[in-house]
């Protein structure tokens, strides 16, 4: 999303909504607090938090760097996992030499297979599907890098395994890709860039077709951001938006394809920390359909943490902004690409990068929080990389500057046995790799 939209941040800066998708304004009393606030008080769920060994995950490519690594978990396998990410074959050129490999595993991560997609571009999203399909999205073009940005869909009959289903293709100018699938279906977003405005638009997805477009937000002129489309028990699918630096607001697609007018999420943004995540419980738990907005916030070299907003009501209103990386000194924070899942039992599992371990904040680590209690706290957050790495070597170069944190977002599912698996990208080796751990909440 960052690598097109960025182009044109300077032209659309300050270009306000039309009134059709325009959110009330904020008055002075209310502006944003220059100042970071501190983390809730409120006292967490007694929890153990159990991180299972670190595992790379080889690629055919090494050494070259792979970065920005999307997971899914199956459905009803915990056994079966599907990662994608970016190999950069050209470590001073990152935006235009980007290949797809996606990595499957049948043994719940401890052994991989790849696939090297010879398609060029970036952003890979998947989903598994119960009957075994697999769905991997991708903005770029086969062959070689062309300055097109089309979104291209692959199919799978064997959870990764290979891809022999059809391949099909939106053309146009497309940034940034996200699936969530519901049932035998599946939901997408995608940044569009029209001829004088942006739009997030929303396809629906059914078996192995092309995507049908189902609904759309514009922009206005104004410059959009996005993060994963949302399912709630209603039958509504929630489609969020972020006006860069303003307000971040979802709008509700009933099951009769109506999209509802703008409900507002939260004022506390960031920019350039990596994709917003929105994701909602379906578990059978108390929790089921409550949503949650999580995000990396600060503004340039400022960071300002890892947030949070929850909604009960199935996106119709939402709670206060609650953070979530909680460290005895939060103004430290070099927090940025947040990821999020829900597992079974209704916890909210969030993972991030940040540099905490390192007073200079060079070297970086990827840490783990969850909420037991539908977003109102979160347990003390916990590093999963067992070993600390500094992006910035020879072996990365550029890639180093456009990736800092591994990636444009990072990975976290929730498998069917509860467990969260993470996926990320850091420089232990001296290049960017591949790396999985499991991750186990045990609550009171």
């Amino acid at each position: 999303m960052l690598r097109i939209a960025l182009l044109l941040l300077p032209a659309l800066l300050g270009m306000a909504l039309s009134a059709c998708d325009r959110l009330p304004e904020r008055s002075s009393a209310e502006a944003a607090p220059a100042t970071i606030p501190q983390p809730a008080a409120r006292e967490a769920p007694a929890a153990a938090v159990e991180v299972g060994p670190n595992v790379q995950i080889p690629s055919k490519f090494a050494p070259l760097p792979v970065v920005e690594p999307q997971i899914s978990a199956h459905p009803s396998d915990p056994n079966r996992l599907l990662v994608a990410a970016m190999v950069v074959t050209e470590i001073d050129n990152p935006y235009e030499s980007s290949r797809l490999s996606s990595f499957a595993s049948s043994d719940g991560g401890a052994t991989w297979r790849e696939t090297a997609h010879d398609y060029w571009g970036y952003d890979p999203w998947t989903a598994l599907f119960e009957d075994g399909r697999a769905l991997l999205a991708w903005i770029g073009t086969p062959g070689q890098f062309l300055d097109r940005y089309p979104v291209v869909f692959f199919n799978s009959d064997d959870a990764g395994e290979s891809w022999k289903g059809p391949v099909h293709t939106l053309r146009g100018g497309y940034d940034g890709t996200k699936l969530v699938t519901d049932g035998p279906r599946a939901y997408f977003t995608t940044l569009f860039f029209g001829d004088s405005s942006m739009e997030v638009q929303l396809y629906r997805i059914e078996g192995k077709s092309a995507p049908h477009l189902a609904g759309s937000i514009s922009g206005r002129g104004g410059h959009l951001a996005f993060a994963e489309p949302a399912m709630v028990g209603d039958g509504a699918v929630l489609v969020p938006a972020i006006h860069l630096g303003s307000r971040a607001w979802v709008q509700r697609l009933d099951a009769g394809g109506a999209l509802s007018g703008p409900v507002e999420i939260t004022r506390r943004l960031g920019d350039e920390k990596g994709y917003s995540c929105l994701v909602s419980d379906r578990s059978s738990s108390r929790f089921r359909d409550r949503v949650y907005y999580v995000r990396a916030t600060g503004f340039g070299r400022d960071h300002g943490g890892i947030w949070v907003n929850a909604s009960s009501d199935g996106g119709k209103t939402w709670g206060a902004d609650t953070r979530v990386d909680a460290f005895a000194d939060p103004s430290r924070s070099a927090a940025r690409v947040p990821a999020a899942a829900v597992n079974k039992d209704g916890v909210l599992g969030i993972t991030w990068s940040d540099s905490q371990h390192d007073s200079n904040r060079k070297q970086k680590d990827v840490y783990f929080s969850a909420s037991l209690d539908g977003g109102a706290t979160f347990l003390p957050p916990v590093r999963l990389t067992s070993v600390s790495s500094d992006p910035r070597t020879r072996g990365n170069a550029d890639v180093a500057n456009k990736f800092p944190g591994g990636g444009h977002y990072l990975g976290l599912a929730a498998r069917a046995d509860g467990t969260f698996q993470a996926v990320w990208s850091d420089s232990r080796g001296g290049v960017f790799a591949l790396q999985t751990c499991t991750v186990r909440v045990k609550g009171p």
